[in-house]
């Protein structure tokens, strides 16, 4: 049985360190019960479907990269990365400030190209007029710029945001029953728009937003977003407050890469990695083990769609790739996915001969110096270490052939052919 009507105000909305998860569910096949509207209501959405989770995670402004932006706002990271190329931003938040008269969004704060940076809305969208009740409606616009550092792209959202309390009542989600809560109808009505040197390509954007909202839970207990044409509803996206459940969405990434080759010489070699991760993922994060010697060029970067890496140092290197996307993350590991060694470009063969010949040797080589010998081959494993004499003649002749690191009494490395 449902309760008495509820008044909504600041205390129901976030706050910094709250830590909100929620479940998403399959549109398809879904009883929406849209209609069901009014006083003392029970809706029934107990038979919802999860298929993915996710949390909101709330922080304090001066806890993100952000704090020279935004003070006393409420920061919530909404994407890793956004674009591609030369235009991709990372760490994304919106920033939100909450009280006694409103709950509303200000801006988003970006990092580009290592440098944090912030756009803040020429008109502040209210996402919530305070206090909220049965009955009460509310009409605000809004309007936000986005300039794309360099001037390359400009982006505009602007519109009318429209909030109607259409019903209270009860509502049972599959997490648990909620005996009072209020139902708000949004309607977002207004126009994105692209801006560059040929001109500006607007985009009408028509959202009907449903929430259910109660007084404990900080988000909606349930939120039903979608199109309305001609007086029906499309829902696209429908989300609920929820506990952890363990759920591995199937709009999830699974991690893929390809590597050009498998083996190459310090310095000369540039390895290509293709990121191969299906369905999509909006962020990457590749590492390559060890780091020590790991160069990316060509402007890519750890977290590029298909870097390029030159290794500056001989060894085995582990390759992993964590893909996400809005659904969730995956990582694969590649173990001694790639071999490097010095070759007769690099620095370590213009020290060679100070200590040892021929380079290359057919089958043995002299020693300059005395001390303590090791060779060492692609893998870094140590296959010869000995004492000797100077002018020392060592055979080889037991190892493969191919190019091995040689030290003297810890030196620096050189190399070695041997064929």
């Amino acid at each position: 049985m449902a309760n008495a009507q509820i008044t909504i105000t600041q205390t129901s909305m976030p706050a910094a360190n709250d830590t909100l998860r929620y479940s998403t569910v399959a549109t398809a096949g879904v009883n929406l019960n849209i209609q069901q509207k009014g006083a003392s209501q029970t809706w029934d959405y107990s038979k919802l479907v999860p298929n993915g989770q996710d949390i909101y995670r709330y922080a304090a402004a001066n806890s993100t990269p952000y704090l020279l932006y935004f003070f006393n706002q409420i920061g919530l990271k909404t994407a890793d990365s956004l674009g591609a190329g030369p235009v991709m931003l990372k760490n994304i938040y919106s920033f939100y400030t909450k009280n006694a008269t409103v709950f509303k969004q200000e801006g988003i704060g970006y990092s580009y190209q290592g440098f944090p940076l912030a756009a803040q809305n020429k008109d502040d969208d209210e996402i919530y007029q305070f206090p909220l009740k049965y009955g009460d409606s509310d009409v605000s616009t809004y309007n936000f710029r986005f300039v794309i550092p360099g001037n390359i792209l400009t982006f505009v959202q602007a519109g009318v945001r429209t909030n109607v309390v259409d019903g209270w009542g009860s509502i049972t989600t599959p997490y648990k029953t909620y005996p009072s809560v209020l139902r708000v109808k949004t309607l977002v009505n207004g126009t994105d728009s692209l801006i560059t040197q040929f001109g500006r390509v607007p985009i009408p954007r028509r959202q009907v937003i449903y929430k259910w909202l109660s007084a404990d839970e900080k988000i909606p207990v349930l939120e039903i977003t979608g199109t309305e044409n001609g007086g029906n509803f499309t829902a696209n996206q429908i989300r609920y407050r929820d506990k952890y459940l363990g759920i591995v969405s199937p709009l999830r990434p699974r991690a893929g890469f390809r590597i050009s080759k498998t083996s190459g010489f310090v310095t000369v070699d540039t390895f290509n990695f293709t990121d191969r991760s299906q369905p999509f993922a909006t962020s990457l994060n590749w590492q390559i083990t060890p780091t020590a010697g790991v160069s990316f060029v060509g402007g890519t970067s750890a977290s590029s769609r298909n870097p390029r890496v030159v290794f500056r140092q001989a060894g085995l290197y582990n390759v992993s790739l964590v893909a996400t996307n809005n659904f969730g993350s995956d990582d694969t590991t590649a173990p001694n996915a790639i071999s490097i060694q010095y070759g007769l470009s690099t620095q370590g063969i213009a020290r060679e001969n100070l200590f040892f010949y021929p380079n290359p040797s057919h089958g043995e080589v002299t020693v300059k110096l005395s001390g303590k010998l090791e060779v060492f081959d692609g893998a870094g494993r140590c296959v010869l270490n000995r004492s000797v004499n100077a002018n020392e003649t060592v055979s080889i002749s037991v190892l493969p052939k191919g190019f091995y690191t040689v030290k003297i009494n810890g030196s620096i490395p050189a190399t070695l052919l041997h064929y």
